[in-house]
């Protein structure tokens, strides 16, 4: 029984037919070079991409499609985000034990630093106060860059590459009969 049916759908295919168009290169209009126009709504806006990206970061690579990006966004925000509070979390401690060594009571002791001189302590505070400074830093440059990022991507989305679009570059010799051979690159543009 398979192998009727099997039978039945080779017969049917061979049997159909497809439309043929035949164009007669005698009576078919020149082709006339046509500006296309875009439906309004289907214009992919940055300024909006940008916008989103500005409210939610990430929101912007979203509607260019670019999802794989709003994972690098946030990796980079997280790990961004635990290298700020590493550095707070230092330099507290850091600027703890130097208020205890620089204060005049008795009765406030540096016991988590007392292997370090009070330079140590205070170049060890500082270079955590420039660390966390560079970190917020980072993390604003990362907020500004995604912006830019979905702003410059929602613009490229309707840019368009042309097919003959070519550079060759081929090796060149000049003249055995010269009295100065000569060799050099030989670059065609095609576009």
């Amino acid at each position: 029984m398979r192998y009727c049916l099997l039978i039945i759908f080779i017969f049917l295919g061979v049997l159909t037919h497809a439309q043929v168009i035949v164009i007669d290169s005698t009576k078919a209009p020149k082709a006339i070079n046509k500006i296309v126009l875009k439906d309004s709504n289907d214009v992919h806006s940055p300024r909006k991409a940008a916008i989103m990206s500005a409210v939610i970061p990430g929101l912007g690579q979203i509607y260019n499609e670019k999802y794989w990006k709003v994972g690098v966004i946030y990796v980079g925000a997280g790990f961004l985000t635990y290298y700020v509070k590493r550095n707070i979390d230092s330099l507290k401690s850091y600027q703890s034990a130097y208020t205890a060594r620089i204060d005049t009571s008795s009765a406030t002791i540096d016991a988590k630093y007392a292997n370090l001189s009070n330079a140590s302590v205070l170049s060890n505070r500082n270079f955590h106060r420039r660390q966390r400074d560079i970190a917020l830093l980072g993390f604003f440059g990362l907020y500004a860059l995604q912006i830019i990022d979905a702003n410059v991507d929602a613009h490229l989305r309707e840019f368009e590459i042309n097919e003959d679009l070519s550079m060759k570059i081929t090796p060149t010799f000049s003249g055995l009969i010269s009295p100065m051979p000569s060799i050099g690159l030989n670059v065609k543009f095609k576009f």
